[in-house]
């Protein structure tokens, strides 16, 4: 039976403290448990507790425990939407958002085919499930990016007192499951770009094609601005992440390092002793007058008695400006087009930097990387290597001619 969304709507606004606290429980919580959290939270204008439990159960807010008599849990959807309000989204791996993009190259198959046989009821519902799914990559990615910084914010704060070998694991699983195929899957020369570019051509053949037709022409509009805006939030995604990461990431394996490295010098000791580690051929230390320049106990005991006691002020807080502009993204068949009306183009990369100056070098070399691999350009290299100041950056390369375009 179909759920009243009003009906669930002023249900959890009077009972938010209520879903809070059973979202809270992630081992669930038995008939018992429950009804003393609805007494808890109950005001003496609100209905008896049955009527409550009722409600949760009704409204499809709660669900039985597979492995349980009498014991719930908040269900799927309910809990995605309290991690979506309190940004606390969970990861979502790489093979999912693989799983999706092997799910767009069916609905091309099934858009192409009802293009070419020009049925419209076809067209639309094979749009329909790309827009659908275009946006469920674009909403697990914006959820890997919140999480990513979750986490990151938890291992600086270290609120656990974890050492810094279970901080740099935790670090080091975000980097190896989430960040690295990431990376892998977004290049330009894998399977995520070609297949969004095939995807990005055909719907733009039949913006062309169903120009006069209004229904059709705004639906592929519509799909093509989304495609558009998923690619520029993935790599927008992308780099937040990785400015968060990379440098806790370097961090701290240069600090687990120095413990592993430590631990081990300190188990020799215990073990055959100081001389065992041989300092003195390691460090190529002096022999004789080795004590000289050193604190004697009076001194450091002397200092130590200044510090006791000494509690740290705490650090300021560094201002946080929002940033709100929105990430640059170069259209590929804009590119296209301006290269055919100034072919032939002697120096592609020189013609990017003049033309697309406001742009990131990142997204340049993208462009320029996807101009390499197009089948449609005739392109030709020089024998010499040739510089290329950009900003502060200088990239060196043989420079590429474009001839023709098909």
């Amino acid at each position: 039976m179909a759920i009243q969304p009003q009906a669930f709507l002023s249900f959890t606004a009077r009972n938010y403290p209520l879903l809070l606290d059973i979202y809270r429980r992630e081992i669930g919580v038995n008939e018992a448990e429950l009804y003393e959290l609805i007494r808890k939270y109950r005001s003496d204008s609100d209905p008896l507790p049955e009527h409550t439990y009722s409600q949760l159960l009704d409204l499809k807010i709660i669900e039985s425990l597979p492995d349980a008599t009498a014991t719930y849990e908040m269900t799927r959807q309910i809990a995605n939407l309290f991690r979506f309000l309190l940004q606390e989204q969970r990861l979502t791996s790489t093979t999912v958002i693989q799983a999706y993009l092997d799910d767009l190259d069916t609905f091309y198959t099934d858009l192409e085919s009802a293009i070419s046989e020009g049925k419209h009821g076809r067209i639309e519902r094979s749009l329909s499930e790309i827009v659908d799914t275009m946006d469920r990559i674009r909403q697990d990615s914006r959820a890997n990016r919140q999480a990513i910084i979750n986490e990151v914010m938890a291992v600086k704060a270290n609120r656990e007192r974890r050492t810094v070998r279970e901080r740099f694991d935790k670090i080091l699983l975000l980097w190896e499951k989430y960040l690295e195929p990431l990376k892998d899957l977004i290049d330009v020369k894998k399977t995520m770009d070609n297949s969004l570019d095939a995807l990005e051509n055909l719907l733009k053949f039949g913006l062309k094609k169903y120009s006069m037709d209004g229904v059709v022409y705004r639906g592929f509009s519509g799909s093509l601005a989304r495609l558009v805006r998923l690619r520029r939030d993935m790599v927008s995604d992308f780099r937040e992440s990785m400015q968060e990461v990379e440098p806790l990431y370097l961090a701290l394996k240069r600090d687990s390092i120095l413990a592993r490295g430590a631990s081990r010098a300190l188990e020799k000791i215990d073990k055959f002793g100081l001389r065992s580690l041989q300092l003195t051929d390691q460090l190529a230390l002096p022999a004789g007058r080795l004590q000289e320049g050193l604190f004697t106990d009076t001194s450091i005991g002397s200092y130590l008695y200044g510090v006791k006691g000494y509690e740290p002020k705490p650090l300021p807080r560094l201002p946080v400006e929002n940033d709100t502009s929105t990430p640059h993204y170069i259209d590929l068949q804009d590119v296209i087009d301006r290269l055919v009306n100034e072919l032939p183009v002697q120096d592609t990369l020189a013609w990017l930097f003049e033309r697309y100056h406001d742009f990131e070098l990142a997204d340049l070399l993208r462009v320029y990387g996807r101009l390499l691999q197009s089948h449609s350009c005739t392109t030709k290299f020089s024998s010499s290597e040739k510089s290329y100041p950009f900003e502060d950056i200088i990239v060196y390369a043989h420079s590429m001619t474009i001839e023709e375009i098909v």
